[in-house]
């Protein structure tokens, strides 16, 4: 499926009117506390595959006893796109089918991620329970409880609860200092919810990402006078999250959101592009998501080795002779 790319820079040159008033929050936070559904049972899913890898020990944070659980049920999920994902059930479980009942249930929630968020998560915890979720923002993964998730499931709440706390495990850790986002966190007259205001270093993000990303991909599925209400009252942050959420309309470069050429994605510094045929003088181009062009070499037929080492974390986006505009990850 290929969707459109727009960039829409200018709108971090923004300048907020002294005319404009600070909107009160629209909700206390962004899940439990409104009747939205931003997220669909009917929207594309991306999963394909559960596999059970067998039990093994690893750290389950959030139980209030050892860090480290003896014979984790070690389930491995698998997308689309051919990337894998492993999810961790407590050993309290007791039984791999009561564990996989559980990490069935989170599958089609992860499928609807956006490719950036799950590409970016390490792992998936899930404890028994009935706590809050929660994240672990440089280790990249999160944390859900059993009892919590049905509860959520029965008020269609889980897949946003997964999209939050996956913003956290992924671009927090990436854009919580960057001055694109705290720029426009500043330049902005308000916050999305009540929650947002009041931890806006840690919450802002992911409350804010949730809005943005159904109002730019799903045009529409919010009411007139919450896209009226986010547009003057945040269009910055919005700005922001466009670069990372493609908007639903037409633009500049298309990017591709199948199987790319490039790998491994995400990366750590080091990039392997294939080109099955080149003209001379043709380029493998790497550009920032604002636009500018921050890596240039000259593409050869076959296998290419490209160094990002030296960019900053972050998204990026790549063009390739005989491919469509590609989003790589550099973490």
């Amino acid at each position: 499926m290929t969707r459109t790319y727009i960039f829409i820079c200018l709108l971090f040159a923004t300048i907020v009117s002294n005319e404009t008033q600070a909107g009160d929050p629209l909700f206390p936070n962004s899940v439990v506390s409104n009747d939205i559904d931003f997220i669909l049972d009917t929207d594309p899913d991306a999963f394909t595959s559960l596999a059970f890898l067998g039990r093994e020990d690893k750290e389950m944070p959030g139980n209030g006893g050892n860090l480290v659980d003896e014979d984790t049920f070690v389930f491995e999920a698998t997308f689309l796109d051919g990337d894998k994902l492993e999810i961790w059930c407590h050993s309290s479980f007791i039984t791999q089918e009561s564990a996989q009942e559980y990490a069935d249930k989170l599958c089609p929630r992860l499928g609807k991620l956006p490719d950036v968020q799950r590409d970016m998560l390490a792992h998936v915890v899930i404890n028994k329970g009935d706590h809050t979720a929660f994240a672990e923002t440089q280790g990249h993964f999160f944390v859900l409880y059993s009892e919590n998730m049905d509860d959520r499931i029965s008020t269609h709440d889980l897949e946003e609860t997964v999209f939050h706390e996956s913003v956290h495990a992924s671009l927090q850790d990436i854009y919580e200092s960057d001055t694109a986002w705290t720029n426009a966190q500043a330049a902005d007259p308000s916050f999305v919810t009540v929650y947002a205001q009041n931890n806006p270093d840690l919450e802002d993000m992911p409350e804010t990402a949730l809005f943005a990303y159904t109002m730019l991909t799903h045009p529409g599925r919010l009411s007139a006078d919450i896209e009226d209400w986010l547009n003057e009252n945040i269009p910055n942050r919005l700005a922001f999250f466009s670069t990372i959420y493609p908007p639903a309309t037409t633009g500049t470069f298309e990017v591709s959101e199948q199987i790319t050429p490039a790998y491994p994605n995400p990366t750590n510094g080091n990039l392997n592009v294939f080109i099955e045929d080149t003209k001379q003088d043709s380029f493998i181009n790497i550009f920032s998501v604002t636009g500018t062009l921050v890596k240039s070499v000259k593409a050869t037929q076959g296998q290419n080795e490209i160094n990002l080492g030296k960019l900053p974390n972050g998204i990026y986006l790549l063009s390739a002779p005989g491919h469509k505009m590609t989003r790589i990850i550099k973490q």
